[in-house]
């Protein structure tokens, strides 16, 4: 799935859409906490958790790529 999020922050960088990246990044990240929070139980998410970690990455690039935010 990280080559698709990549595609779509590729996108989202040439519209340059900062909220829409902030908001893919914060999903994600809610995703991986709650995985981590489910995580002690029978069933592992370790695999799910990495490619969360990689997306958020690639999400961070790109806002990197937008530079910062202009106030």
């Amino acid at each position: 799935m990280t080559k698709a999020i990549e595609h779509i922050v590729a996108g989202y960088v040439t519209l340059k859409n900062r909220v829409a990246l902030e908001e893919i990044r914060e999903h994600r990240r809610k995703l991986l906490n709650e995985i981590r929070m489910h995580s002690a139980g029978p069933l592992r998410f370790d695999r799910v958790g990495a490619e969360l970690q990689e997306e958020i990455g690639a999400i961070d690039a790109g806002l990197e790529k937008l530079g910062r935010p202009s106030n």
